[in-house]
């Protein structure tokens, strides 16, 4: 867990945002917010790896759904498209189609609304 909250604290740590070391011991989901942020997270393993797998969402960036294992590694999993192309039907399909997608996946991952 060492290298998850180092990795995240690298990420968030500017804007005073940290995991809280009990939610760390207990493996335990959460959120945190602040600076304009808001990150709701769960713990999980895969392959028998341990990850952190966290929502984040802010006002002036996209809303990614993110990972960081045991190891320090790092995995963008999914993200809001935040344009497409003006004057385009299809673009304007697409966009609305892989945002569905996007927002459902996180919902489904317990991520959203925490």
């Amino acid at each position: 867990m060492d290298r998850i909250e180092k990795v995240f604290d690298e990420e968030f740590g500017t804007w005073g945002l940290v995991l809280p070391e009990e939610d760390l011991r207990g493996r335990r989901g959460g959120s945190v917010a602040g600076g304009g942020w808001s990150i709701n997270y769960r713990f999980g393993v895969e392959g028998g790896v341990e990850f952190v797998e966290y929502f984040a969402a802010h006002r002036m960036t996209n809303d990614t759904l993110n990972r960081i294992y045991e190891n320090g590694d790092r995995e963008v999993v999914g993200y809001c498209q935040v344009f497409y192309a003006a004057d385009d039907p299809q673009a304007e399909r697409d966009y609305t189609e892989h945002n569905r997608k996007f927002y459902e996946d996180v919902k489904g991952r317990g991520l959203l609304g925490l």
